[in-house]
């Protein structure tokens, strides 16, 4: 498979382009039936309401950013702008203006997809991990790549995949925007379904903080301190992180939790850590 170069380097710019970038692009006005939207399109929920305040604008104020395609035999399939897209189809209109892009191959489209979402900031913790586990699972993609790619670390990328293994009345929760990522993560410190759940539950009727969660979700006695500090090194080194100690000794230990597929990495980060 040729590898395009531009990607982990220019994908910003290939999203929505400078104006330095437009002359090298295709500029076209597309037929909407023309257009197939990417299957693998990392958001899954388009808001009634935000579509139509999004169509409005355009009818009122234009396209202000063409959407991005790649051309597939007769149709062309949207890299970056379903939403843009869709408020077109709103508004009746037949043609909508767009980059063409060459990419390469579906990975190529499915990290521009991915990235274009996550610049936007608006993507949802579940569907964002859904989109890595896809690059992982279908498209061979190491959790190593996808993080340079995407511009975010290792840990984030390992983070946002362990949400994943949340109920799924808990990921249909966080897809509600009923609780967030922070207060999903700390419910992964239950060991069970059912106590995930539980918490879950509790969580929503009581209206529970972040730190409140973590602190219910672990049935140790650990001091609000330790509790940080093992949050803070769950996510640095992106595996479990537990810290064990004896509040009359004050001895104790740090536990990490690691599998064969994982051991390599947590080894690498162990190892980068500088002596004082």
């Amino acid at each position: 498979m040729k590898k395009n170069k531009q990607l982990g380097q220019g994908l910003g710019a290939l999203l929505t382009p400078s104006k330095s970038k437009i002359e090298d692009l295709s500029q076209s006005s597309i037929l909407l039936s023309k257009i197939k939207a990417n299957p693998n399109q990392p958001r899954k929920n388009f808001e009634d309401k935000s579509l139509k305040q999004l169509a409005q604008s355009i009818k009122e104020k234009g396209l202000i950013s063409p959407i991005t395609v790649r051309k597939l035999d007769n149709k062309y399939i949207i890299v970056a702008g379903e939403r843009r897209f869709r408020a077109h189809k709103l508004l009746k209109k037949k043609r909508i203006l767009a980059y063409i892009i060459d990419a390469n191959s579906n990975k190529d489209i499915m990290y521009m997809a991915l990235i274009e979402n996550i610049q936007r900031e608006d993507l949802n913790p579940i569907e964002e991990a859904k989109g890595y586990k896809y690059l992982k699972d279908n498209l061979k993609s190491s959790i190593t790549d996808i993080a340079k790619t995407v511009g975010k670390s290792r840990p984030a990328v390992s983070n946002a995949l362990r949400l994943l293994k949340l109920p799924n009345e808990i990921q249909e929760s966080i897809l509600k925007g009923e609780i967030n990522a922070g207060q999903a993560r700390a419910i992964l410190q239950r060991k069970t379904s059912q106590g995930m759940i539980a918490l879950w539950v509790k969580l929503l009727k009581e209206k529970i903080s972040v730190r409140k969660t973590e602190k219910l979700a672990s049935k140790r006695k650990v001091s609000p301190q330790l509790q940080n500090i093992q949050n803070k090194l769950t996510r640095l080194i992106g595996e479990k992180v537990i810290i064990n100690q004896n509040f009359k000794t004050k001895k104790g230990f740090v536990k990490i939790n690691f599998d064969k597929k994982t051991i390599s990495r947590v080894l690498d980060k162990l190892k980068s850590i500088k002596a004082d």
